[in-house]
């Protein structure tokens, strides 16, 4: 048995959930959109893969669908400022975890990420940022299924 810390905290999606200190992933200038939330950590529930949630600490009713882009657009990139990378405590790209947050409206075939502003994630050193990327070639809603993410995926 080890000794590592955890914290219990009650989510209204998952019930309770135990969050070990060291799956804490801390985001300095939180979330746009969730600026006082600062605190999260991921949640893999093995019928919902690829798909992942990040689950605020700070405000448990907070759980954003989560997927690694590159699983879904292969084609899909971006450049990480340098600043970022200062803010992820790191120099190497490989180091951090690329997601995108997921939407999903009442009809499932619709569901769409966010490719304009991916969370990049250093799950070492226990931090985390949303990007907002400028070049304006990645939507907001680039969709999960059908022929329109296939023709997008082949266009890009």
């Amino acid at each position: 048995m080890t000794d590592a810390k955890s914290s219990r905290v009650r989510t209204a999606k998952f019930g309770e959930i135990d969050v070990p200190e060291d799956k804490v992933i801390h985001f300095s200038e939180g979330i746009p959109g969730f600026a006082g939330i600062r605190n999260f950590t991921i949640l893999e529930l093995a019928d919902l893969r690829p798909f992942l949630y990040l689950q605020s600490l700070d405000d448990p009713p907070i759980a954003l669908l989560i997927v690694n882009p590159f699983l879904l657009h292969p084609a899909y990139e971006f450049q990480v400022g340098d600043a970022d990378m200062r803010d992820l405590q790191t120099e190497m790209p490989e180091e951090i975890a690329v997601y995108t947050v997921v939407t999903v409206p009442e009809n499932h075939s619709e569901a769409t990420m966010n490719l304009m502003a991916p969370i990049l994630i250093h799950e070492k050193k226990h931090c985390g940022k949303q990007v907002i990327l400028l070049e304006g070639r990645h939507p907001v809603k680039h969709p999960i299924f059908g022929p329109a993410a296939r023709d997008r995926a082949g266009s890009q």
